[in-house]
Formats: C-alpha cells, sequence, structure tokens
C-alpha cells in the first residue's frame, strides 16, 4: 500500500475503535476492550514501520472538499520525514501506555470508556500530524483539545479532576483564539492554506523584505498556539493542574502527544517565521524552561513535580526553535518522549503499588520492593537530567551548543543568557530527578514498610525467585535449575504490562539506542536523517556534563539532609521564595485575581443590567407594541374595514336602483332622460 492508503486506513481504524467502543463500553469485558484497542495501535504502529523510506518524498495528496466563492477549501495530506518522525513517535507512545493501563485502569467502572477516549486521542494526534494545510490542522489541533478535556477530567465525580479539566480547556482556548486569526492572516498573505505551498511562497520573498511587521505577526499570532498547547509562559499553568486525570493519561499527554503538537506545528511552518518572532520565542522558551524547573525544585507531589519539569523540558525545545536550532529541538523531543513517558508511567505504577499514594515524603525505601520500577526510572531520569550515555545527555547537548553558538554570532553579550538558562536548566533537572529518586526509592529512616502493598512485595519476590532460577550455572544436576525455554518463558510471564511497559521506555532511553557514540549528538542516526550543523566546542559538553553531576550531587546530599526533617503533613515551604516557586509563581493565583474574580465580581452586576435594563427595555417595547397593534387592529375593523363596507353598500343599493330604471317602460325611460337633462343644465348653469 502507498503512503496515503496507510495514513488514511490508520484514520479510520482509530475512528471506528473510538466508536464501536464508545457505544459497547457496558456490553464488552475488560478483556475484551482492551485487546481491541491495543491491537488496532499495534496495527497503526506496524502501518508506521512498513511505509518504506522511498515513499517519503514530501508529496502532498489534495482531495477537493468545498468552494467558497472561487475559492478552493481541500483536504490536504503531506508526508515527509517529519511527518514519518512523529506518525511513528505518537503511536508507539500511546502503544504502550495502552498497555500500561490495561493493568492500572483494571476494575475501573469506565474501563471501555477510557479506552474509547484513548482512540479518539490518537485519531486527533495522528490527523494533526498528516495535515497538509492548516485549516486541517486547527481543526484536528481543536479535536486534541477536547479530548484532553475528556481525558483530564476522566473521573469527573472529583471536583478537582472537573475544574482541572475546564481550565486546561479554557486556557488553551485562549492561545487557540491566536492561533485562528494567524491561520486567516496567513491566507490573507499568501492566498492560500496549504503548508507546502505557503513554504515555498515565504523563500521566494527577499530577505530584505522578509523581517516585515506583517509576516512577524503571523508568525506571533501562530505561536500563540504553541504557547497554550506546550504550556509555554504565562499560559502553562493548565498542565500541574491535568495530573488530575489518570496517570497514564499524563505519560500521553505530557510525552510526545499533546505537549509536543506545539513544538511540532512551530517545526513545521518555521521557514516563515521572522528574526523577530524568533527572538521572542526563544525569550518565552528561556523564561519558561527556568521557571518551570525552579518550580519542580520543591514539589512533593510525584506527578506534578514531573509537570514541571516537562514546562521545562518544553521551555528548552522552545529556545532550540527561537535560535533556528529545529532539528536539534526535534530531537529532543523525540527523547523527551521516551524518557518523559517512562517516568509517568513509572510514577503511575508507584502510586499503584503505594496504594494510590503521591505524596513522596509519605515514600521511600521502594528501591527493592519494586526493582524493576526502581531501574526503569532511574534510567529515565538520568536521561532527563542530561547524564552521559544516556539520550537526553545528546539531545541537551545538541541545544547546549547550538545557544552558544547563535549568541556567539549576535551583536550584545546579552543573549549570552540564553545558553547560560540552558545550563543553568540543566542541573536543576539532574537536582530534582536526584531529589525525587531519594525520596520515592532509597532508604530513609522516617518512612514505613508498609505502604507498599503486599501485592506488589510477593509479586517482585516472585520475579526474584523465578529469574534467579533461571540463571544458576549449567553444572547444576538439578534440571529444574538450568536455563530452558520454558522456565526463561516462565519468568518473563510474571512480568505485567506496566513493568514491561516501563521497561521499554527506559531501554528506549539509553543514549546507544541513538548513537553509537553516546557522547557525540552529531553520531546518531537522528542527524542523519535530519542533518544539524554545528562547531565542535567539546569544552561545552563538559561543562554540561560536570553542572548534571553536581545537580546530582547537591540533590543527593540535600534531600539526605532534608528527608531527617521533613514534614510529611506541611503543605507549603516556609520561606517566601520557596512558596513562590512551589505555587509556580502565584501565576494561577494571579489570574485568578485579574481576569476571574473581576468577572466572578461583575457577572451578577451585568446580570441585573441584563435582566432590568436590557430585558426591561426589550418587555417594555414588546408591550409598546403589541398596545400599538391592538389599536391597529380597532383602527383597521372600525374605520378602515367600516369605509370599505359602507362604499360596498353604497355601490350595491346604487346597483339596485340602477337596475330597477331597465323595466322596459317607455314613461320610466322619458322620466330618467328629462331628470338627467335638467341635472346637466342646472350643472352648466352653476
Amino acid at each position: 500500500m502507498s503512503a496515503e492508503q496507510v495514513i488514511l486506513i490508520n484514520l479510520l481504524l482509530y475512528l471506528v475503535g473510538f466508536s464501536f467502543l464508545l457505544f459497547k463500553r457496558n456490553t464488552l469485558s475488560e478483556q475484551s476492550v482492551g485487546l481491541l484497542s491495543v491491537t488496532l495501535n499495534v496495527i497503526g504502529v506496524l502501518f508506521s514501520m512498513g511505509i518504506r523510506l522511498s515513499d517519503i518524498m514530501g508529496d502532498v495528496i489534495h482531495y477537493d472538499w468545498f468552494y467558497i466563492g472561487d475559492t478552493l477549501f481541500s483536504i490536504d495530506i503531506i508526508f515527509n520525514e517529519l511527518t514519518f518522525l512523529m506518525y511513528f513517535l505518537v503511536q508507539f507512545i500511546a502503544l504502550w501506555v495502552q498497555v500500561f493501563s490495561l493493568k492500572y485502569m483494571a476494575g475501573d467502572p469506565s474501563f471501555g470508556r477510557y479506552f474509547a477516549y484513548i482512540n479518539l486521542f490518537i485519531l486527533a494526534m495522528v490527523g494533526i500530524v498528516v495535515s497538509g494545510n492548516l485549516l486541517m490542522v486547527y481543526m484536528f489541533w481543536e479535536l486534541v483539545g477536547v479530548c484532553s478535556y475528556l481525558l483530564i477530567g476522566f473521573w469527573y465525580e472529583k471536583q478537582s479532576a472537573t475544574n482541572a479539566a475546564k481550565k486546561a480547556f479554557l486556557v488553551n482556548r485562549v492561545g487557540d483564539i491566536g492561533f485562528l486569526i494567524g491561520i486567516f492572516l496567513i491566507y490573507r498573505y499568501f492566498g492560500t492554506f496549504d503548508i507546502t505551498v505557503i513554504i515555498e511562497k515565504a523563500r521566494l520573498i527577499p530577505v530584505a523584505a522578509f523581517n516585515t511587521p506583517v509576516l512577524t505577526t503571523i508568525g506571533l499570532l501562530i505561536f500563540c498556539g504553541c504557547i497554550a498547547k506546550s504550556a509555554q509562559l504565562p499560559l502553562q499553568i493548565w498542565l500541574p493542574d491535568a495530573m488530575e486525570g489518570p496517570t497514564p493519561v499524563s505519560a500521553l499527554i505530557h510525552a510526545a502527544t499533546m505537549v509536543a503538537a506545539g513544538i511540532f506545528l512551530m517545526a513545521r511552518i518555521f521557514p516563515i517565521l521572522t528574526p523577530d518572532a524568533l527572538i521572542v520565542m526563544a525569550i518565552v522558551g528561556t523564561c519558561t524552561a527556568f521557571f518551570g524547573a525552579c518550580s519542580a525544585l520543591n514539589q512533593y507531589d510525584i506527578k506534578k513535580l514531573l509537570a514541571y519539569s516537562t514546562i521545562s523540558q518544553l521551555g528548552l525545545m522552545v529556545i532550540s526553535l527561537g535560535i533556528g536550532a529545529v532539528n536539534a529541538a526535534l530531537f529532543h523531543l523525540v527523547t523527551h518522549a521516551f524518557f518523559k513517558a517512562g517516568l509517568f508511567l513509572s510514577a503511575g505504577a508507584v502510586i499503584h503499588y503505594t496504594h494510590h499514594q503521591q505524596d513522596m515524603r509519605h515514600m521511600g525505601n521502594l528501591r527493592k520492593q519494586i526493582p524493576i520500577i526502581f531501574y526503569s526510572y532511574t534510567i529515565c531520569a538520568a536521561a532527563l537530567a542530561g547524564i552521559p550515555l544516556f539520550s537526553g545527555f545528546l539531545s541537551k547537548d545538541a541545544i547546549i551548543v547550538a545557544a552558544f553558538e547563535w549568541a556567539a554570532n549576535q551583536s550584545s553579550q546579552i543573549y549570552f543568557i540564553v545558553p547560560a538558562a540552558c545550563l543553568i536548566v540543566s542541573g536543576m533537572s539532574a537536582y530534582y530527578m536526584m531529589r525525587q529518586i531519594y525520596l520515592v526509592f532509597l532508604e530513609r529512616e522516617d518512612n514505613p514498610l508498609e505502604l507498599i502493598s503486599s501485592g506488589a512485595v510477593s509479586f517482585y519476590k516472585n520475579v526474584a525467585r523465578r529469574i534467579e532460577g533461571i540463571v544458576k550455572v549449567e553444572d547444576n544436576d538439578n534440571e529444574d535449575d538450568k536455563l530452558t525455554v520454558e522456565a526463561f518463558y516462565e519468568a518473563i510471564s510474571v512480568i505485567g504490562p506496566m513493568e514491561l511497559s516501563v521497561m521499554v521506555m527506559a531501554l528506549a532511553s539509553v543514549g546507544f539506542v541513538f548513537s553509537i557514540n553516546p557522547f557525540y549528538a552529531e553520531s546518531s542516526w537522528f542527524f542523519e536523517i535530519f542533518p544539524h550543523e554545528s562547531k565542535n566546542y567539546h569544552w561545552i559538553a563538559y561543562v554540561a556534563i560536570l553542572v548534571s553531576l553536581n545537580g546530582v550531587l547537591l540533590g543527593y546530599i540535600y534531600t539526605k539532609e532534608e528527608s531527617n526533617r521533613l514534614d510529611k503533613y506541611k503543605t507549603r515551604p516556609d520561606s517566601f521564595i520557596a512558596r513562590l516557586v512551589f505555587h509556580n509563581f502565584y501565576l494561577s493565583e494571579l489570574y485568578q485575581a485579574v481576569f476571574v474574580n473581576p468577572m466572578v465580581w461583575v457577572s451578577p452586576i451585568i446580570y441585573k443590567f441584563d435582566t432590568i435594563i436590557i430585558d426591561g427595555f426589550v418587555n417594555l417595547m414588546a408591550k409598546i407594541f403589541m398596545g400599538i397593534s391592538v389599536l391597529v387592529k380597532w383602527i383597521e375593523e372600525n374605520i378602515v374595514d367600516a369605509i370599505i363596507n359602507f362604499l360596498a353598500n353604497l355601490t350595491l343599493k346604487s346597483g339596485h336602483y340602477t337596475r330597477q330604471i331597465q323595466n322596459g317602460k317607455a314613461q320610466t325611460y322619458l322620466i330618467t332622460i328629462f331628470v338627467c337633462l335638467v341635472l346637466i343644465i342646472v350643472l352648466l348653469i352653476i
């Protein structure tokens, strides 16, 4: 099959899966629902892997849709290297999220509804990836917003979940308004919605005339959509609250899908972005990366820490876009997708095995109890922290080097704030990830072991016992202890879907997956497909390594001291600065005070004005017109109709008298003639 056929069938499968699971959710068993949903996802992944590289030639397939006047609106599908990358990545991450969900969501009354929403979400994300014109992108973009609303508020019985869903939906609409205006300005300026045509026309614009206010405005308006969807300042406030949804949803939204959509969009339209627009993007990304990392430093909630980390890492990607290193941003998007999905899924496993506990102060000592989760989590955390030999080091190094090159070519030294911020954020990432590992997994005197469920303990003891049994030396006379296919299969079979999912994500976070030389990003297969030119600033890599390792060391030392004096029941830190970063710089409270509270205060006044003044005026006018209509009716019936009836009767009687003259008598005729002559003479005399 061609790439076009594969994509269309793939989209149709997810649509059918969503519809079928939604309407049959109450009649199908959990096993049937899970098997069907995962099977559809596996087919999608196989489809994406089966597309030949020779089919990826940047072609755009057009289908005529409708006309408005002389303007044709078409359905366009574009398939190039970037499309292929995201097409595979979205479905691959979603597959392991669904596998993880088989156990995590087991027993939930809305099990079928959950998987129906997941299929719709994948459909929307794949739609964004393959759309060849901006109108299609916007439609799928909004569908992603609807799906995020449904998934974040999945447990709608909880007021906090419904509030978080509404917050995410409304905040994203703010950015989407700018995105929509930008789309219409693009049509006004370029005369088309087709992305490839827009890029071709932009490349024909002379360099001297390119950096115009109109193009800059267009780029910044499109960037508004990225600011909201990819949680950039000042619209990042929705993402930490989105943790109210099921943890696999957090992994799906915050890894390679929804939050990455904004980065993907800006990479797609990058050729039309002016230097002024790119500078703004670099500034926004720098602020977001730094403030997001600051907010992650002292969080107690295991998922919220990862949420703020996501904000920070997305900021790094936006920095990379702003400095022109598009492929470095995409590389970090890919590596981040794997290690952040692994972190969220591992956090979900921890929450599951600790009876839904999310406060890290009530955890600890889990390293020996859930070792697979611990090692997987550690690998993914090392990737996020930028530790050598892991994928995050390669992608972060590419961004940091590109940032230094960019700053060196600028007219002022102040631009070195950007690469310096990248280094600082990298060190902070290492710090808060070490802090989280210590609080959750390492031994602490103040945390009891009974938090971990007995089922998890027995599960991992069973795994350890069976694996220990199959690795005994071959000269053991006991045949049961020898390594056999059956024994190996039996040992592997005890690894559940949650453990398998996090192991896959951890494996994908190892540096060797991307490059034979795990210390040199340019040697990766990714940069062979997406070329990235940079100078060999090896000293920058050494500095980045030193910063990350220092972050790990400081995180360990400080958290070890902190753990001995942790107050498990304290709701916020003591100092003002600590509270400031803990509460995300009180941005939600600021927006509440500046936008929400005034509207809450003004809305009753507006309501009264509407009901008393506006409605009163409308009702008064209605009564006046009703009175006028009654008067008009009376005039019509008693005056107009009376005159008409009088004339009709007069005509009728005149005709009756005239008819009596025609009686056939000569005398009557003579009298009539005489009377008429007299009347004529009188009239003539008068």
